[in-house]
């Protein structure tokens, strides 16, 4: 909590306000209501509203007033402390991406900051002004009351309001507590589960594994169904609690200065104001409700922001001059939770300027071979090498500025095409622009666009074709001047002709090339290609050494 409040301190003085303006919305409350009750009954005894009617007015206005304040001041707390939360989170995550994510599972990350934090929101929202209102505005309305009917009528409901105060918030809050947070982990389950199966659904149906996803998902459901009726069932008492000891209150205050001979005006304005008391104690009520998924949740951003980086950065600056040699000596790898390592004992040299091609079928380790010359994060054994120095020495921040990657998966902004290529290098001048975007083949498509380069591309890229996306992507990477390449896929959407364009371009490219592809004519290409199953090189050499074996066309033929 000290570090939660360590991270909103800006919002304090605003929350103050609104807390306070909440004490003067429900005191005005309580006022408005008994007047109300007073003048009906004076009314109903023949003496008229007199004095009641303007007084009724003006409270009216004054509780409007407070009332739209409290809520003006209190949206801005709930979307400035959004505000604060998102940033502190990715401000923690930025320098431990994107390991942190590789090395939880998918969705876990997504649900912690999207919901996770607005749950914690839920506590500046509606949370802590309302608990402190009702522990202000009840005490002094039953002491005032005393004051001005005497004691005795006010004990009934000054015993229901410590009841509501001390004892009903606490019921089953424990085990409340502890089921939310099962609940949460459930979620965050749920969450990763169908994640994977949206973004795996080509495997799942490839093997036939669709009512299997489905059971394994309504079950999820049941638990989190089941797990959360203790806290639904904590919520249900407290609220029918509440209800009794208002009623209770009411009724005990009603019978009470009855039978002390005070006038029907004092006993009415007396009953109704009980009422309206237990509107503020059922903040604390809520606020029961809400602090325990608050409480889980900001646990678990405490956990993710306080997790220690995967990946250390380096002491020095890479500076290189031209295209370098690369080299895995031995490197091994393993995802957390996984039973079989990705990589196993793998060994690749990539001459300075050379084009290396990694083949293999979907979990062969390729993708893992790339991430780890990106140094997404590093290896279990072994070392990853660049002109003969290991990459753990380097800034992440210089080393990714010569080793630039191009997805398969096109990650594109809804904005400009000249926005999106240059993400990158923000600095980049016009001409660098279209040069890139001449050797990715785009350049001519993009002069024929209604706006050129102002053209939007979309949520996701979906204005451009999948062929014009991966270019664009590439036009990015290019526009950065790597020294080192690597391709995952980056021609999966052209057709062959466009492909081979793109291709004898980036020949002309000074830098070294790690490709990774299920296609063969892509083979063509490379100065040396690895064949990968299973974590392990089944062949490597030229392509010519390779084909001569015949190992080329039966691995395509068995695996691809």
């Amino acid at each position: 909590m000290r570090w939660l409040t360590s991270q909103t301190r800006p919002v304090h003085r605003p929350l103050f306000v609104s807390t306070l303006l909440r004490i003067v919305n429900l005191s005005l409350d309580v006022v408005l209501f008994g007047l109300a009750a007073a003048g009906a009954v004076s009314s109903v005894q023949g003496k008229g509203l007199g004095s009641y009617l303007p007084a009724l007015v003006l409270v009216a206005m004054a509780k409007a007033a407070a009332y739209y304040l409290e809520q003006l001041t209190g949206h801005y707390v709930a979307f400035k402390a959004l505000e604060l939360l998102r940033t502190m989170v990715f401000s923690n995550l930025w320098p431990k991406a994107p390991a942190i994510v590789g090395a939880t599972r998918s969705g876990d990350v997504l649900a912690s900051l999207t919901r996770d934090v607005d749950r914690i929101e839920v506590v500046y929202a509606h949370t802590f002004a309302p608990v402190v209102s009702a522990l202000v505005v009840p005490p002094v309305f039953v002491v005032g009351a005393g004051l001005a009917a005497g004691w005795q009528a006010v004990a009934i409901p000054a015993a229901c309001v410590a009841l509501a105060l001390t004892v009903v918030p606490f019921v089953g809050l424990r085990a409340s507590m502890r089921a939310t947070r099962r609940t949460l982990e459930l979620r965050r389950e749920l969450a990763h589960h169908v994640t994977d199966s949206v973004f795996g659904a080509e495997e799942i149906i490839g093997y036939g594994r669709q009512l299997r996803r489905l059971e394994e998902t309504d079950a999820l459901g049941r638990s989190i169904g089941q797990s959360a009726g203790t806290a639904r069932r904590a919520n249900a008492f407290r609220r029918g609690a509440n209800v009794f000891l208002a009623l209770a209150s009411s009724i005990g205050a009603a019978a009470v200065a009855t039978s002390q001979g005070c006038s029907p005006v004092t006993v009415a304005a007396l009953a109704a104001g009980c009422l309206r008391l237990f509107e503020g104690l059922r903040g604390v009520e809520d606020a029961a409700g809400y602090l325990d998924h608050s409480l889980a949740a900001a646990r678990r951003l405490w956990e993710i922001c306080h997790e220690p980086p995967r990946v250390a950065d380096g002491q020095e600056t890479l500076e290189l001059a031209g295209p370098a040699e690369v080299s895995f000596n031995g490197v091994s790898y393993t995802y957390a939770g996984s039973p079989a390592p990705a990589l196993s004992d793998f060994c690749l040299d990539v001459a300075a300027g050379g084009h290396a091609v990694l083949v293999g079928p979907s979990g062969s380790g390729k993708t893992t071979a790339a991430s780890l010359l990106l140094r997404y994060d590093d290896p279990d054994a072994g070392e990853v090498l660049l002109g003969g120095t290991p990459l753990s020495r380097y800034t992440l921040d210089s080393l990714r500025r010569c080793i630039v990657g191009v997805s398969q998966k096109c990650e594109l902004l809804d904005a400009s095409i000249l926005e999106n290529v240059t993400l990158g290098m923000p600095d980049a001048s016009e001409e660098e622009v279209w040069n890139a975007l001449e050797i990715a083949c785009l350049a001519d498509e993009v002069r024929q666009m209604p706006d050129g380069l102002a053209t939007g591309v979309g949520v996701a890229g979906r204005e451009l074709s999948g062929g014009q996306a991966q270019r664009l992507c590439l036009a990015r990477a290019l526009l950065m001047r790597p020294k080192i390449l690597v391709l995952d896929e980056f021609t999966a959407n052209l057709n062959a002709e466009l492909q081979s364009k793109v291709r004898v371009n980036l020949r002309k490219i000074p830098c070294t090339i790690l490709e990774i592809t299920h296609r063969l004519d892509a083979v063509a290409e490379a100065d040396l290609v690895l064949l990968l199953d299973r974590g392990r090189t089944v062949a490597s050499g030229p392509l010519d050494a390779i084909e001569s074996e015949g190992s080329l066309r039966d691995f395509f033929t068995k695996n691809l």
